[in-house]
């Protein structure tokens, strides 16, 4: 223990000697705060008044209308500011074609002179006569055109309609926009209740609006706010002070040669990691501290505004921030991450580019406080970030139990533990100390063809969810045929691609996909997988639904196939949700991924990183599991097999009986025989048990 608390005094010292970078990374986000607070309320507040004060120019026709409505809605134009209208015929617009009348209404905007024949004046209250548009804005376009149709003949089923044109490009014309909104808002609201009052003597229903008063105390009610956000404050702050400490303690040391001068000392390095591991711990949480003392100031003060808090700052119940002990654990266990992230780093830059995935893979767990259904549970407890989330969450709602608080540090304190065991054997001198040389020559040291696998499995997911979910928002169909079809097969192309060699090594782009024959065995073991793995994730999915309910509707796999494909028939749904992931996900994850990794990884690290990125691709929190499992079990029989074909066959084979078996029409899965399939999964593991035959080369070596 000396020895950490030597290697913690040396580090804070050599942290606290670069003043510059420690009072940017430390001092001034918390400096910051007040100025942020107060100058985006300062510029809100001066932009709503600024708007709220010009001019705008409208184009109106509402000679179809009735003149009470023409002088009701133009008296709600007037209220809400200064506005020159001037009146024009816009017949043209009222025909079918919604491409000419879009062209016509985009001349007349942008047409710069006009018959004006009134304007409105905000500061008056009324509607001023005959008059020209203020000089300053002679020549420029109309901010909004306004149209107005009457249906109906009698005066008790007419109907009045307005077409609000305009260019969302101009600030006048947003401003124009809501003017008019709001003022039809209140006319329509005027016009229902004096129609219910005309026809009902009242409204009928004015008695059934509910009444919500909400019993919880001003200190509940902030609790539960701040739950939902405070904890992602914690840990983005312990990342930002966490991560500069550990870039200068690992990648800074060893770029400056500093770091293989400790590690030669006949010291243990385990104590070494520790001391380390409590200089990032204790950098992290002086920035923790500044910055929940400038939230706090701010909150206090009155410069944060804090929505759905009847009490405001007063309301916030200060006595519970003392929850925020149950977070300690998780934040050093997050600074053991980062450490161990930095120390594997090799030089500064590439550590700065592993902070990223590590917030991340630090933001997906806290996620869960988000969902008001979940409770802190035993099991919760001890899923590293979760469970102090949610701890966190019910200590500022008052309903955290001691030993479920107690369960989850402890269970934090041991998932630390294992990460400084990691970290020893990340700091081995002779790993430090032999990693210099030709970059080419030693490819091996560097670790490049697995962290080429790992970059480019971040690329993935990341295109996945900016790429290819927005496409499929906007067409279900045509977005699973360019996932599948063009954007997965075209990441996979380019992992292999950029896949690094040995100097003089031609390029084989087959090898690097993972496409070479598989032994009949494995094929057959793959297929006899099949019922096991699905039956497998039913009971898991059962299970799940118990600590985390899956939502209304949600179906076994986490989507509604029949509701996304509509009235398609099973072969297409067998297409989209079997065929199509079952070859060109595992074309990427188990393919190309598996090949980079394989080449520097052990097979646990692949196993890990196979299952991580693959369970991040689905993007959901219901499926987090089960897909990590699949991917695990998927990486376990490509390398096993040493092709990815076995891996397309099981993936196919299970997505399949997913989607076939639980169609209503398809329904086999319920039969009494299929309660037999799953133990075709004996057979099938020994198939994969059996040791290949050693070629004549393997057995003359």
């Amino acid at each position: 223990m000396k020895t950490s608390l030597d290697v913690l005094r040396v580090e804070l010292l050599q942290l606290a000697r670069d003043r510059r970078a420690l009072f940017s990374a430390i001092v001034l986000p918390a400096l910051l705060y007040p100025l942020l607070f107060w100058g985006t309320g300062a510029l809100k507040a001066v932009g709503e008044e600024t708007m709220s004060e010009r001019t705008v120019r409208a184009l109106v026709d509402l000679s179809s209308i009735d003149p009470a409505t023409e002088e009701a809605f133009l008296a709600g134009l007037v209220d809400q500011g200064p506005i020159t209208l001037t009146e024009v015929d816009a017949s043209e617009l009222r025909g079918d074609d919604e491409d000419a009348a879009r062209a016509v209404a985009r001349e007349m905007l942008l047409a710069t002179s006009g018959s004006p024949s009134a304007a409105a004046d905000a500061d008056q209250g009324e509607i001023r006569g005959e008059g020209p548009p203020p000089a300053d804005e002679e020549g420029s376009p109309f901010d909004v055109l306004i149209v107005a149709t009457a249906d109906g003949h009698s005066p008790d089923l007419v109907r009045t309609s307005f077409d609000l044109w305009f260019d969302v490009k101009r600030d006048d014309a947003r401003e124009a926009m809501g003017r008019a909104r709001t003022a039809l808002r209140a006319l329509g609201e005027d016009m229902a209740a004096g129609r219910r009052e005309h026809l009902l003597g009242g409204d009928p229903a004015a008695g059934l609006a509910p009444r919500s008063t909400d019993v919880a105390s001003e200190a509940d009610a902030s609790g539960a706010r701040l739950g939902m956000w405070l904890p992602f404050v914690v840990l983005l702050v312990l990342i930002s002070g966490g991560a500069y400490a550990a870039l200068a303690v690992f990648a800074g040391e060893r770029e400056a040669g500093t770091l293989e001068t400790l590690l030669v000392q006949p010291v243990p390095h385990r104590s070494i990691a520790m001391g380390k591991l409590l200089t990032v711990f204790v950098a992290g949480c002086a920035t923790l501290a500044m910055n929940l003392g400038s939230l706090l100031v701010c909150a206090a003060s009155g410069l944060m505004d804090l929505e759905g808090m009847d009490g405001g700052a007063s309301g916030i119940a200060y006595e519970r921030l003392a929850s925020l002990v149950v977070e300690l654990p998780a934040a050093l266990l997050l600074c053991a991450v980062l450490c161990l992230v930095c120390g594997g780093a090799r030089t500064f830059r590439e550590g700065q580019l592993l902070i990223f995935p590590v917030t991340l893979l630090v933001v997906i767990p806290t996620a869960i406080v988000l969902r008001p259904e979940v409770s802190l549970t035993a099991l919760w407890a001890m899923v590293p970030f979760s469970g102090s989330a949610l701890a966190l969450r019910e200590g500022l709602e008052g309903d955290l139990k001691l030993p479920l608080a107690a369960l989850v540090m402890v269970s934090h304190l041991g998932w630390t533990w294992l990460a400084v065991a990691r970290l020893g054997s990340v700091l081995d001198a002779e790993r430090v100390l032999g990693g210099g040389g030709d970059r080419e020559s030693e490819a091996h040291l560097l670790q490049a063809g697995g962290r080429h696998g790992v970059r480019w499995g971040f690329v993935v997911v990341m295109s996945v969810y900016l790429i290819a979910m927005s496409v499929q928002r906007l067409d279900m169909d045509a977005g699973l045929w360019f996932t599948f079809w063009m954007l997965l097969p075209a990441l996979a192309l380019a992992i292999a691609w950029t896949a690094p060699r040995d100097r003089g090594e031609p390029r084989r782009l087959l090898r690097a996909l993972g496409l070479r024959l598989p032994r009949p065995s494995h094929a057959l073991g793959a297929l006899l997988l099949v019922p096991a793995l699905a039956r497998g994730a039913h009971r898991l999915l059962e299970w799940q639904s118990e600590v985390l309910p899956l939502p209304p509707g949600a179906a076994e796999g986490g989507i509604e196939l029949e509701a996304i494909m509509g009235t398609s028939g099973p072969m297409w749904l067998f297409f989209f949700f079997a065929l199509s992931p079952g070859i060109f996900e595992e074309l990427v994850f188990r393919g190309a991924l598996l090949s980079a990794m394989k080449r520097d990884f052990t097979w646990k690290r692949i196993v890990f990183w196979q299952a991580l990125y693959f369970a991040l691709v689905h993007a959901s929190v219901y499926r987090l599991l089960p897909t990590g499992i699949l991917g695990a079990l998927l990486a376990l029989i490509a390398l096993r097999s040493r092709s990815v074909l076995p891996a397309m066959i099981l993936h196919i084979g299970y997505n399949g009986l997913l989607v076939l078996g639980t169609a209503d029409h398809l329904s086999f899965t319920s039969e009494p025989w299929f309660d037999y399939a799953p133990w075709a999964a004996i057979p099938g593991v020994a198939l994969f048990l059996i040791p290949p035959r050693q070629s004549a080369d393997e057995r003359a070596r």
